[in-house]
Formats: C-alpha cells, structure tokens, sequence
C-alpha cells in the first residue's frame, strides 16, 4: 500500500530547525538511504515555502494566485511517498522524521 507522509511546518518549527539544521539534514538523508535500501520510497522531496501557486475559480474565471493562502500558521514543507506492506510501517517511517518534535506529520494512504 502507499502511504503520503506530508511534513507540515510553520514559523515557530523552523526558529527550532535554524538552531541545528544539520539534526533535521542528517535525519532525511538517513530515512532516505534506508527507504532506497528496503525499496519503499516512492517520491519525496522538500518544498519551497515562499514559491506556491494557488488557483481558484471566481465568477466562472480561473484565478492564479500567489500562495500558499492555507488555513492557519501551517504549511506543508515536504513529503514522502512510500510503498509499505501495512500503515504500522509508514508510521514507524513518519517517527523517524527529526520535524515530529517540533511540527505535525500526516500520514494518508493514496486511494490509486
């Protein structure tokens, strides 16, 4: 089954993450070497907070807007797509993310 894992920021997490930021390098490119080896990892990448584009449709015109215009002080700062046999294990996977100390990490399976 494949699992998102969506690793979610905000201001005050990344005040946290500047202080080593080497702590949360170190993680991701562990987790990512282990994942390759087991042949779990799908996808995953970081996204760029300060360069998101939102489109919406007003009055019947499709609007494009800089973003990201989401509800609350959070935003999604990366993810993983991971193919796992069982939810236990993209569990396991999302704890060894360093950003669970500090920031939510959702984990949702992909319907297709």
């Amino acid at each position: 089954m494949r699992y998102m894992i969506l690793i979610s920021t905000d201001a005050d997490a990344a005040k946290q993450w500047d202080e080593d930021p080497t702590v949360f390098d170190d993680a991701h490119r562990r987790l990512s070497i282990e994942l390759q080896r087991t042949g779990e990892l799908v996808d995953g990448n970081e996204l760029d907070p300060d360069d998101a584009t939102v489109i919406g449709t007003h009055r019947g015109q499709v609007l494009s807007m800089r973003g990201p215009f989401t509800e609350g002080v959070e935003v999604v700062g990366g993810y993983y797509v991971v193919d796992v046999a069982a939810q236990e294990r993209a569990v396991e996977i999302a704890g060894m993310l360093a950003e669970t100390r500090f920031s939510p990490v959702e984990i949702r399976r992909l319907m297709h």
